[in-house]
C-alpha cells in the first residue's frame, strides 16, 4: 500500500508539474559530423508535448552559436560529433556558460572538441579519441547493438523524477572520463558501457545534462528515452 501511494503522489506532482508548462520551450539542436538516422530523430523531437524544435548542422552551428540567436532559445540540445574543433572555437562554448544557456548533451556529443578541456569540463565528462591521445589506458572504446539494462540513480531528480529502471537496445561507451561533483542520474551494469551513463551539473551559469543512449532509431522509439528527454528538456528550461 505504502509503494502504491508514493506513485499515486508521483503521478500527482508529474500532472501538476507538466499541466505548468503552457508555455511551448523552444529548442535548439546542434547536430553533423555522425550519420544518424535522421528521420527518427527529428520525429522523436516532435512527439514531444510542449517542446518546439529548430536544427542547425555543422558548419553553419558554430556562427549560430555565437550569434545573439541563441537567446531565443530556452535549451540548446548537442547531437554533434566534431572531434577537431579548432582552439579558437573554445570562445563560443565559454560565451554560453557565461550566458548561463542551458545544455543537453547526448550521445556521441561527448566525443567532440577533443583538443580542449574545457568542453570535457562543460559536458561533465569525455570519451577519449585515441587519436587525440597518446596514453592509451585513457582511450574509450564503443560497442553496437547492445541491451543495457538501466538503473535510475536518483528518482527524485526532476530530470528521472517517476521514471522505473528500463532497457534499452543502444550503443554502448566505455571507459570515459566522468568529472568527480556530477550528479549521478543513470546507471548500468553492462560490461560494455562506462558504469554511469546519465549525469546533471553546472558548468558556469548554465545547468548540464549529459545522456549517453541515443545511437539509432532503437534508442528514439524507446518511450523511456523519450521520457528522459523530455523532463530533461522542461527541467532545463526551469518548467519542472
Amino acid at each position: 500500500m505504502e509503494d502504491i501511494m508514493k506513485q499515486v503522489v508521483v503521478v500527482i506532482i508529474l500532472t501538476v508539474l507538466f499541466t505548468g508548462c503552457q508555455k511551448t520551450v523552444s529548442v535548439l539542436v546542434v547536430a553533423g559530423g555522425h550519420d544518424f538516422d535522421t528521420t527518427e530523430f527529428f520525429e522523436m523531437f516532435r512527439s514531444l508535448e510542449g517542446i518546439r524544435t529548430d536544427s542547425v548542422f555543422h558548419p553553419e552551428a558554430m556562427d549560430v552559436l555565437y550569434s545573439e540567436q541563441v537567446e531565443n532559445y530556452d535549451v540548446i540540445a548537442f547531437y554533434d560529433f566534431i572531434p577537431g574543433l579548432p582552439q579558437q572555437d573554445s570562445a563560443i562554448f565559454l560565451n554560453l556558460v557565461h550566458k548561463g544557456i542551458p545544455m543537453l548533451f547526448l550521445h556521441h556529443s561527448i566525443c567532440t572538441f577533443q583538443q580542449w578541456d574545457g568542453y570535457m569540463k562543460m559536458v561533465g565528462g569525455r570519451y577519449v579519441i585515441p587519436e587525440y591521445e597518446t596514453d592509451t589506458s585513457l582511450h574509450s572504446d564503443y560497442r553496437h547493438d547492445i541491451s543495457m539494462a538501466v538503473q535510475v540513480v536518483d528518482p527524485g531528480h526532476p530530470v528521472t523524477l517517476g521514471m522505473e529502471d528500463f532497457t534499452i537496445y543502444d550503443e554502448g561507451y566505455s571507459n570515459i572520463i566522468v568529472l568527480p561533483g556530477v550528479t549521478p542520474l543513470l546507471q548500468t551494469g553492462h560490461p560494455d558501457a562506462s558504469p554511469l551513463i546519465g549525469w546533471a551539473h553546472k558548468a558556469g551559469q548554465s545547468n548540464i545534462v549529459y545522456l549517453m543512449p541515443g545511437h539509432d532509431k532503437h534508442a528514439y522509439e524507446n518511450p523511456a528515452y523519450r521520457r528522459l528527454l523530455s523532463q530533461s528538456i522542461l527541467w532545463l528550461a526551469g518548467k519542472l
